[in-house]
Protein backbone atom coordinates (compact mmCIF):
# COMPACT_ATOMS: atom_id res chain seq x y z
CA UNK A 1 0.00 0.00 0.00
CA UNK A 2 1.65 3.47 -0.89
CA UNK A 3 0.30 6.37 1.14
CA UNK A 4 1.13 10.18 0.80
CA UNK A 5 2.67 12.08 3.49
CA UNK A 6 0.17 14.47 4.02
CA UNK A 7 -2.06 13.35 1.68
CA UNK A 8 -6.04 14.78 1.82
CA UNK A 9 -7.35 11.45 2.29
CA UNK A 10 -5.12 11.53 5.71
CA UNK A 11 -5.71 14.94 7.13
CA UNK A 12 -9.46 14.45 6.20
CA UNK A 13 -9.39 10.62 8.43
CA UNK A 14 -8.12 13.03 11.71
CA UNK A 15 -11.99 13.77 11.79
CA UNK A 16 -13.10 9.88 11.36
CA UNK A 17 -13.75 7.95 14.33
CA UNK A 18 -13.22 4.15 14.84
CA UNK A 19 -16.52 1.79 14.35
CA UNK A 20 -15.87 0.69 17.63
CA UNK A 21 -15.15 2.21 21.00
CA UNK A 22 -16.28 5.91 22.09
CA UNK A 23 -15.07 8.61 20.49
CA UNK A 24 -12.59 11.29 21.46
CA UNK A 25 -11.18 14.70 20.85
CA UNK A 26 -7.44 13.84 19.96
CA UNK A 27 -6.55 17.65 19.28
CA UNK A 28 -6.61 18.07 23.09
CA UNK A 29 -3.55 16.30 23.39
CA UNK A 30 -0.03 17.80 22.90
CA UNK A 31 2.15 16.23 20.01
CA UNK A 32 5.44 16.98 21.09
CA UNK A 33 8.42 16.91 18.26
CA UNK A 34 9.85 13.37 18.08
CA UNK A 35 13.36 12.53 18.50
CA UNK A 36 15.57 9.62 18.84
CA UNK A 37 18.14 9.06 21.40
CA UNK A 38 21.05 6.25 22.66
CA UNK A 39 20.87 5.58 26.31
CA UNK A 40 22.42 3.24 28.93
CA UNK A 41 20.08 1.36 31.34
CA UNK A 42 21.21 3.33 34.32
CA UNK A 43 19.78 6.98 33.00
CA UNK A 44 16.80 6.30 32.93
CA UNK A 45 14.78 8.71 35.32
CA UNK A 46 12.88 7.28 38.61
CA UNK A 47 9.26 7.93 36.76
CA UNK A 48 10.38 5.84 33.77
CA UNK A 49 11.61 3.44 36.63
CA UNK A 50 8.31 3.11 37.97
CA UNK A 51 6.13 2.68 35.25
CA UNK A 52 8.46 0.03 33.99
CA UNK A 53 7.83 -1.71 37.74
CA UNK A 54 4.04 -1.66 37.32
CA UNK A 55 4.60 -3.91 34.78
CA UNK A 56 6.54 -6.04 36.48
CA UNK A 57 9.86 -5.37 34.38
CA UNK A 58 11.77 -5.26 37.39
CA UNK A 59 15.45 -6.22 36.77
CA UNK A 60 14.58 -6.51 32.78
CA UNK A 61 16.86 -4.38 30.71
CA UNK A 62 14.29 -3.45 27.53
CA UNK A 63 16.37 -2.90 24.07
CA UNK A 64 13.93 0.05 23.49
CA UNK A 65 12.02 1.96 25.40
CA UNK A 66 9.84 5.21 23.99
CA UNK A 67 8.94 8.25 26.67
CA UNK A 68 6.16 10.20 25.36
CA UNK A 69 7.72 11.21 21.92
CA UNK A 70 11.44 10.39 22.50
CA UNK A 71 12.52 6.60 21.35
CA UNK A 72 15.56 5.42 23.81
CA UNK A 73 17.50 2.46 22.12
CA UNK A 74 20.54 0.73 23.14
CA UNK A 75 23.01 -1.69 21.98
CA UNK A 76 20.99 -5.65 21.97
CA UNK A 77 22.62 -7.79 24.74
CA UNK A 78 25.30 -9.80 23.78
CA UNK A 79 23.17 -12.62 23.60
CA UNK A 80 20.35 -11.25 21.47
CA UNK A 81 22.85 -9.72 19.41
CA UNK A 82 24.31 -13.24 18.86
CA UNK A 83 21.21 -14.54 17.02
CA UNK A 84 21.69 -11.58 14.55
CA UNK A 85 18.71 -10.21 15.47
CA UNK A 86 18.09 -6.03 14.39
CA UNK A 87 15.94 -4.22 17.43
CA UNK A 88 15.77 -0.20 16.28
CA UNK A 89 13.63 2.42 16.09
CA UNK A 90 12.01 2.15 13.32
CA UNK A 91 12.72 5.88 11.83
CA UNK A 92 16.00 4.65 11.76
CA UNK A 93 15.03 1.63 10.43
CA UNK A 94 13.25 3.29 7.46
CA UNK A 95 16.20 5.14 7.02
CA UNK A 96 18.73 2.48 6.73
CA UNK A 97 16.73 -0.80 5.09
CA UNK A 98 15.14 -1.60 2.08
CA UNK A 99 13.14 -4.14 4.13
CA UNK A 100 11.43 -1.32 6.66
CA UNK A 101 10.42 0.68 3.86
CA UNK A 102 9.16 -1.80 2.02
CA UNK A 103 6.84 -3.20 4.36
CA UNK A 104 6.12 -0.34 7.26
CA UNK A 105 1.94 1.21 6.62
CA UNK A 106 1.04 -2.19 4.25
CA UNK A 107 -1.18 -4.06 7.04
CA UNK A 108 -2.67 -1.00 8.63
CA UNK A 109 -4.33 1.73 6.60
CA UNK A 110 -3.56 4.88 8.35
CA UNK A 111 -6.94 6.72 6.63
CA UNK A 112 -8.53 3.61 8.86
CA UNK A 113 -9.38 6.35 11.52
CA UNK A 114 -8.58 9.21 13.33
CA UNK A 115 -5.85 7.55 15.65
CA UNK A 116 -4.10 6.24 12.89
CA UNK A 117 -4.07 9.72 10.64
CA UNK A 118 -2.62 11.34 13.68
CA UNK A 119 0.28 8.32 13.93
CA UNK A 120 1.32 8.64 10.48
CA UNK A 121 1.03 12.53 9.83
CA UNK A 122 2.78 13.78 13.63
CA UNK A 123 4.13 10.45 15.07
CA UNK A 124 7.16 10.59 13.25
CA UNK A 125 7.69 6.68 12.91
CA UNK A 126 8.52 6.32 16.56
CA UNK A 127 8.02 2.56 17.77
CA UNK A 128 10.64 -0.42 17.77
CA UNK A 129 11.73 -2.28 14.43
CA UNK A 130 12.58 -6.08 14.60
CA UNK A 131 14.03 -8.06 12.70
CA UNK A 132 15.01 -11.66 13.00
CA UNK A 133 16.57 -13.47 10.46
CA UNK A 134 16.12 -17.05 8.33
CA UNK A 135 16.00 -20.58 10.20
CA UNK A 136 17.18 -18.59 13.82
CA UNK A 137 15.05 -19.30 17.13
CA UNK A 138 15.60 -16.72 19.56
CA UNK A 139 15.32 -18.20 23.01
CA UNK A 140 14.86 -15.01 25.75
CA UNK A 141 12.27 -12.52 25.02
CA UNK A 142 12.62 -9.47 23.24
CA UNK A 143 11.41 -6.84 25.74
CA UNK A 144 10.52 -3.55 25.21
CA UNK A 145 8.45 -0.50 27.17
CA UNK A 146 6.39 2.73 26.00
CA UNK A 147 5.97 5.30 28.94
CA UNK A 148 3.70 8.12 28.95
CA UNK A 149 5.22 10.20 31.13
CA UNK A 150 3.70 14.08 30.75
CA UNK A 151 0.19 14.98 31.25
CA UNK A 152 -2.23 15.85 28.44
CA UNK A 153 0.61 14.40 25.75
CA UNK A 154 -0.48 12.17 22.90
CA UNK A 155 2.15 9.15 22.23
CA UNK A 156 2.03 8.18 19.22
CA UNK A 157 4.13 4.59 18.07
CA UNK A 158 4.42 2.95 15.21
CA UNK A 159 5.78 -1.01 15.55
CA UNK A 160 6.73 -3.31 12.69
CA UNK A 161 8.40 -7.09 13.58
CA UNK A 162 9.42 -9.21 11.24
CA UNK A 163 10.13 -13.00 12.03
CA UNK A 164 11.97 -13.95 8.69
CA UNK A 165 11.34 -17.83 7.18
CA UNK A 166 11.56 -20.86 9.65
CA UNK A 167 12.58 -18.51 12.78
CA UNK A 168 10.59 -17.91 16.14
CA UNK A 169 10.82 -14.66 18.74
CA UNK A 170 9.26 -13.86 21.59
CA UNK A 171 8.03 -10.59 21.94
CA UNK A 172 7.00 -8.68 25.01
CA UNK A 173 5.38 -5.43 25.08
CA UNK A 174 4.97 -3.36 28.72
CA UNK A 175 2.99 0.25 27.88
CA UNK A 176 2.41 2.12 31.27
CA UNK A 177 2.71 5.72 33.10
CA UNK A 178 4.20 6.81 36.04
CA UNK A 179 1.31 7.30 39.26
CA UNK A 180 0.04 10.52 38.91
CA UNK A 181 -0.27 10.98 35.44
CA UNK A 182 -4.29 11.96 35.26
CA UNK A 183 -4.63 12.70 31.50
CA UNK A 184 -3.37 11.35 28.58
CA UNK A 185 -3.56 9.20 24.77
CA UNK A 186 -1.52 6.76 23.51
CA UNK A 187 -1.74 4.93 19.96
CA UNK A 188 0.55 2.37 19.23
CA UNK A 189 0.02 0.99 15.90
CA UNK A 190 1.68 -2.33 15.39
CA UNK A 191 2.32 -4.50 12.32
CA UNK A 192 3.74 -8.22 12.64
CA UNK A 193 5.08 -10.46 9.74
CA UNK A 194 5.49 -14.16 10.07
CA UNK A 195 7.25 -15.80 7.02
CA UNK A 196 6.44 -19.00 5.96
CA UNK A 197 7.20 -21.58 8.55
CA UNK A 198 8.16 -19.58 11.50
CA UNK A 199 6.26 -18.72 14.68
CA UNK A 200 5.98 -15.45 16.87
CA UNK A 201 4.38 -15.51 19.93
CA UNK A 202 3.66 -11.68 21.14
CA UNK A 203 2.68 -10.44 25.06
CA UNK A 204 1.15 -6.92 25.83
CA UNK A 205 0.60 -5.81 28.96
CA UNK A 206 -1.00 -2.08 29.78
CA UNK A 207 -0.39 -0.72 32.76
CA UNK A 208 -2.56 2.92 32.84
CA UNK A 209 -4.36 5.05 35.00
CA UNK A 210 -8.06 6.40 35.09
CA UNK A 211 -7.44 9.27 32.99
CA UNK A 212 -5.65 7.97 29.64
CA UNK A 213 -7.53 6.91 26.48
CA UNK A 214 -5.90 4.09 24.77
CA UNK A 215 -5.76 2.93 20.77
CA UNK A 216 -3.70 0.06 19.49
CA UNK A 217 -4.32 -0.39 16.12
CA UNK A 218 -2.67 -3.98 15.20
CA UNK A 219 -2.95 -6.47 11.92
CA UNK A 220 -0.71 -9.63 11.61
CA UNK A 221 -0.25 -11.49 8.29
CA UNK A 222 1.49 -14.90 8.66
CA UNK A 223 2.54 -16.37 5.82
CA UNK A 224 2.15 -20.82 4.72
CA UNK A 225 3.09 -23.20 7.61
CA UNK A 226 3.28 -19.83 10.52
CA UNK A 227 2.08 -19.27 13.50
CA UNK A 228 1.40 -16.43 15.23
CA UNK A 229 0.27 -16.60 19.11
CA UNK A 230 -1.02 -13.37 21.03
CA UNK A 231 -1.73 -12.35 24.53
CA UNK A 232 -3.14 -9.47 25.96
CA UNK A 233 -3.75 -8.16 29.45
CA UNK A 234 -4.84 -5.07 30.97
CA UNK A 235 -5.26 -4.71 35.17
CA UNK A 236 -5.08 -1.22 35.74
CA UNK A 237 -7.89 1.37 35.48
CA UNK A 238 -7.74 3.43 32.12
CA UNK A 239 -10.91 5.53 30.68
CA UNK A 240 -11.01 3.98 27.77
CA UNK A 241 -9.95 1.49 25.53
CA UNK A 242 -10.38 0.33 21.84
CA UNK A 243 -8.55 -2.76 20.41
CA UNK A 244 -9.29 -5.04 17.42
CA UNK A 245 -6.98 -6.51 15.96
CA UNK A 246 -6.72 -8.15 12.85
CA UNK A 247 -4.50 -11.28 11.53
CA UNK A 248 -4.55 -12.72 8.16
CA UNK A 249 -3.83 -16.77 7.64
CA UNK A 250 -2.28 -18.15 4.64
CA UNK A 251 -2.27 -21.89 4.03
CA UNK A 252 -1.67 -23.81 6.70
CA UNK A 253 -1.30 -20.67 9.30
CA UNK A 254 -2.47 -20.77 12.62
CA UNK A 255 -3.20 -18.18 15.53
CA UNK A 256 -4.22 -18.33 18.76
CA UNK A 257 -5.25 -14.71 20.41
CA UNK A 258 -6.03 -14.44 23.85
CA UNK A 259 -7.26 -11.43 26.02
CA UNK A 260 -7.02 -10.79 29.64
CA UNK A 261 -9.38 -7.96 30.63
CA UNK A 262 -10.14 -6.38 34.52
CA UNK A 263 -12.54 -3.24 34.30
CA UNK A 264 -11.96 -0.90 36.95
CA UNK A 265 -13.17 2.35 37.88
CA UNK A 266 -15.28 3.98 35.23
CA UNK A 267 -13.66 3.07 32.16
CA UNK A 268 -14.94 1.67 28.66
CA UNK A 269 -13.22 -1.20 27.68
CA UNK A 270 -13.95 -2.14 24.26
CA UNK A 271 -11.29 -4.79 23.25
CA UNK A 272 -11.54 -7.72 20.38
CA UNK A 273 -9.51 -9.68 17.77
CA UNK A 274 -10.35 -10.56 14.11
CA UNK A 275 -9.12 -13.42 12.64
CA UNK A 276 -9.52 -14.49 8.51
CA UNK A 277 -8.71 -18.19 7.24
CA UNK A 278 -7.81 -17.07 4.08
CA UNK A 279 -5.49 -20.18 2.83
CA UNK A 280 -6.53 -23.98 2.85
CA UNK A 281 -5.90 -25.59 6.03
CA UNK A 282 -5.41 -22.30 8.15
CA UNK A 283 -6.87 -22.45 12.03
CA UNK A 284 -7.22 -19.91 14.83
CA UNK A 285 -8.72 -19.30 17.73
CA UNK A 286 -9.56 -15.95 19.87
CA UNK A 287 -10.24 -16.46 23.43
CA UNK A 288 -11.06 -14.02 25.94
CA UNK A 289 -11.54 -13.07 29.97
CA UNK A 290 -13.30 -10.25 31.22
CA UNK A 291 -13.73 -9.52 34.61
CA UNK A 292 -16.02 -6.44 35.78
CA UNK A 293 -15.24 -4.50 38.19
CA UNK A 294 -16.51 -1.05 40.03
CA UNK A 295 -18.61 0.79 36.99
CA UNK A 296 -16.78 -0.26 34.51
CA UNK A 297 -18.19 -1.05 31.32
CA UNK A 298 -16.78 -3.57 28.89
CA UNK A 299 -17.48 -4.73 25.73
CA UNK A 300 -16.11 -8.06 24.06
CA UNK A 301 -15.48 -8.95 20.14
CA UNK A 302 -14.54 -11.37 18.27
CA UNK A 303 -14.89 -12.74 14.94
CA UNK A 304 -13.71 -15.14 12.53
CA UNK A 305 -14.23 -15.18 9.12
CA UNK A 306 -13.19 -18.47 7.11
CA UNK A 307 -12.54 -18.22 3.48
CA UNK A 308 -10.95 -21.31 2.89
CA UNK A 309 -11.59 -25.12 2.67
CA UNK A 310 -10.65 -27.08 5.71
CA UNK A 311 -10.20 -24.10 7.57
CA UNK A 312 -11.23 -24.27 11.43
CA UNK A 313 -11.95 -21.65 13.38
CA UNK A 314 -13.61 -20.95 17.20
CA UNK A 315 -14.38 -18.62 20.00
CA UNK A 316 -14.50 -18.36 23.30
CA UNK A 317 -15.59 -15.51 25.30
CA UNK A 318 -16.08 -15.43 29.34
CA UNK A 319 -17.59 -13.11 31.08
CA UNK A 320 -17.40 -12.82 35.08
CA UNK A 321 -19.29 -9.92 36.85
CA UNK A 322 -18.06 -8.87 40.42
CA UNK A 323 -19.33 -5.58 40.77
CA UNK A 324 -23.53 -4.98 40.26
CA UNK A 325 -22.78 -1.43 38.52
CA UNK A 326 -20.15 -3.14 36.14
CA UNK A 327 -21.86 -4.51 32.52
CA UNK A 328 -20.00 -6.96 30.58
CA UNK A 329 -21.76 -7.17 26.79
CA UNK A 330 -20.02 -9.89 24.16
CA UNK A 331 -19.61 -10.41 20.29
CA UNK A 332 -19.13 -13.64 18.99
CA UNK A 333 -19.15 -13.18 15.33
CA UNK A 334 -18.21 -16.22 12.73
CA UNK A 335 -18.34 -16.29 9.34
CA UNK A 336 -18.44 -18.82 6.74
CA UNK A 337 -17.53 -17.99 2.88
CA UNK A 338 -16.36 -21.55 2.21
CA UNK A 339 -18.26 -24.77 2.46
CA UNK A 340 -15.37 -26.47 3.67
CA UNK A 341 -14.73 -24.07 6.61
CA UNK A 342 -15.54 -24.94 10.37
CA UNK A 343 -16.25 -22.02 12.82
CA UNK A 344 -17.84 -22.78 16.07
CA UNK A 345 -18.05 -20.01 19.13
CA UNK A 346 -19.41 -19.88 22.79
CA UNK A 347 -19.96 -17.15 25.09
CA UNK A 348 -20.85 -16.68 28.77
CA UNK A 349 -21.08 -14.29 31.19
CA UNK A 350 -21.94 -15.19 34.94
CA UNK A 351 -21.40 -13.89 38.19
CA UNK A 352 -19.24 -16.11 41.39
CA UNK A 353 -21.49 -18.59 42.13
CA UNK A 354 -22.44 -18.90 45.76
CA UNK A 355 -21.94 -22.92 45.61
CA UNK A 356 -18.17 -22.18 44.87
CA UNK A 357 -17.87 -19.75 47.50
CA UNK A 358 -19.42 -21.48 49.99
CA UNK A 359 -17.55 -24.84 49.53
CA UNK A 360 -14.26 -23.13 49.42
CA UNK A 361 -15.16 -21.68 52.60
CA UNK A 362 -16.06 -25.53 54.21
CA UNK A 363 -12.74 -25.89 53.43
CA UNK A 364 -11.14 -23.40 56.21
CA UNK A 365 -10.85 -20.15 53.44
CA UNK A 366 -12.26 -16.55 54.31
CA UNK A 367 -14.76 -15.26 51.90
CA UNK A 368 -12.42 -13.29 50.17
CA UNK A 369 -9.68 -15.68 50.01
CA UNK A 370 -12.73 -18.02 48.56
CA UNK A 371 -13.21 -15.21 45.94
CA UNK A 372 -9.45 -14.70 45.11
CA UNK A 373 -9.22 -17.86 44.42
CA UNK A 374 -11.84 -18.48 42.11
CA UNK A 375 -11.21 -15.33 40.57
CA UNK A 376 -7.54 -16.36 39.51
CA UNK A 377 -8.81 -19.91 38.14
CA UNK A 378 -11.20 -18.14 35.68
CA UNK A 379 -8.75 -15.46 34.85
CA UNK A 380 -6.02 -17.95 33.65
CA UNK A 381 -5.78 -19.07 30.28
CA UNK A 382 -3.38 -21.54 29.02
CA UNK A 383 -1.07 -19.66 26.29
CA UNK A 384 0.37 -21.89 24.03
CA UNK A 385 3.70 -21.57 23.73
CA UNK A 386 4.92 -19.03 25.70
CA UNK A 387 8.60 -19.03 27.00
CA UNK A 388 8.79 -20.04 30.88
CA UNK A 389 9.83 -16.77 31.32
CA UNK A 390 7.04 -15.08 30.22
CA UNK A 391 4.42 -17.89 31.25
CA UNK A 392 5.99 -16.84 34.85
CA UNK A 393 5.49 -13.05 34.66
CA UNK A 394 1.97 -13.40 33.79
CA UNK A 395 1.35 -16.13 36.41
CA UNK A 396 2.22 -12.77 38.43
CA UNK A 397 -0.43 -10.69 36.78
CA UNK A 398 -3.16 -12.74 37.43
CA UNK A 399 -1.91 -13.03 41.24
CA UNK A 400 -2.63 -9.69 41.28
CA UNK A 401 -5.34 -9.70 39.28
CA UNK A 402 -6.93 -12.16 42.45
CA UNK A 403 -6.72 -9.83 45.10
CA UNK A 404 -8.42 -7.02 42.84
CA UNK A 405 -11.25 -8.58 42.63
CA UNK A 406 -11.83 -8.86 46.61
CA UNK A 407 -11.98 -5.43 46.87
Amino acid sequence: MEVRVGGAEIEKALSKPSPFGIDIDVSKYVVEEPSVEEFKALELEESVRRASTRLGFNGIRPSYIQVDQTALYTLLEKRLRGYGVTVIPLRIALEKTDLARRIAWRLVDPRSDKYTALAYLKGGELGYFIYVPPNVKVDIPIYTCLVLKLERRAQLAHNVVYVDEGSEAHVVTGCAVPHGVREGLHVGITEFYVSKGARLTFSMIHAWSPGVHVRPRTAVYVEEGGEYVGYYITYNPLQSIQMYPVTSLQARAKAYSASVIVGLGSGDYDVGAKIVLEGSGASGEVVSRTLGLDESRITARAEIVGRARDSRGHIECLGLLVSEKSSITAHPQIKSENPGSTLSHEAAIGRISREELEYLMSRGFTEDEAKSIIVRGFMKVDVPGLPEVVRRHVDRIVGTISKLAMG
